[in-house]
């Protein structure tokens, strides 16, 4: 199964952090909001197809771009 998004986490230090691999930006949204109850973190949903940042949750605030 091919996926098409990969969630990052951005430490305190600035270094990106592979998390998971999701097939959808809603699955990524659901992910997102839960990875960001357990971490202060900010996280990125990267799509694999045109190597963009796509969406961004920090400071629990999701903005799809």
């Amino acid at each position: 199964m091919n996926t098409l998004f990969d969630i990052l986490r951005k430490d305190r230090k600035g270094t990106f952090l592979w998390v998971e691999a999701v097939n959808d930006i809603e699955t990524a949204k659901a992910r997102l909001h839960q990875l960001s109850a357990e971490s202060p973190d900010e996280f990125v949903v990267f799509r694999e197809i045109d190597l963009r940042v796509v969406a961004t949750y920090i400071d629990k605030t999701y903005r799809q771009l």
